[in-house]
């Protein structure tokens, strides 16, 4: 099949499982903690779909970034308008988060997420970090590093590759879910609240984080 050899199949999937690795356990962005919020409070079905989410986003830029979107991407004026968007969703998620009432909280504990919106949400939360692109443009760089890219393979190698890293990922953010619902069904629903509070600030300070990069590219292109 493509004139791929089974080693070499073997040898970039291998690649991409350990190079996911790697990644998934060192990555903890926006995405991650709206994930085991969502996991604890809604449970591993509602976590599920923004999980397929989450890896529709991380897909979506991954494609692109492969499929020469890379220049588009580092645009300084794409760069800072998708920063100044980013840091708006976020701050909004968090401060929601934390201004809920305990009594809403409740409430809204007993309805549960649609299926579009719980997948919608993990795309959204994880495609408006500005840092998931630039991660997926130095994946690539660094991926690309270990093929020769005059061998007529080159493209589906490197595809299998990065296809491999994107399962691991996934893969990684299902054991979050089943984590983060187990640990659900041990805790009340006040901690349960305040665990909501916890992520708010963190998403807070993710979002504030995101207009000081909005501000540093502005610094950098000499536009203030």
């Amino acid at each position: 099949m493509f004139n791929l050899h089974l080693l070499e199949w073997i040898i970039a999937i291998l690649k991409g499982i350990w190079q996911g690795l790697g990644i998934g356990l060192l990555s903890f962005g926006p995405s991650f903690f709206a994930l085991v919020n969502t996991g604890i409070t809604s449970g591993k079905k509602t976590a599920t779909r923004m999980a397929l989410g989450i890896f529709l986003s991380e897909l979506t830029v991954a494609m692109g970034v492969l499929f020469g979107l890379s220049s588009f991407f580092t645009n300084q004026y794409f760069q800072m308008a998708f920063a100044l968007l980013a840091a708006i969703a976020i701050m909004y998620m968090g401060i929601k988060s934390y201004i809920t009432k305990y009594n809403v909280f409740l409430a809204n504990l007993q309805i549960k997420p649609s299926s579009s919106a719980s997948f919608l949400k993990g795309f959204l939360v994880n495609i408006l970090n500005p840092f998931v692109i630039m991660l997926w443009i130095g994946v690539l760089a660094a991926v690309s590093v270990g093929y020769d890219n005059t061998e007529p393979n080159y493209q589906y190698r490197l595809l299998v590759n990065m296809l491999a890293i994107l399962g691991t990922l996934f893969s990684i953010d299902l054991g979050k879910v089943y984590l983060s619902d187990f640990l659900g069904k041990k805790i009340s629903k006040r901690i349960f609240f305040f665990i909501q509070k916890y992520f708010g600030v963190l998403l807070m300070a993710i979002g504030i984080y995101f207009i000081y990069h909005f501000w540093h590219l502005l610094c950098q292109y000499n536009l203030v």
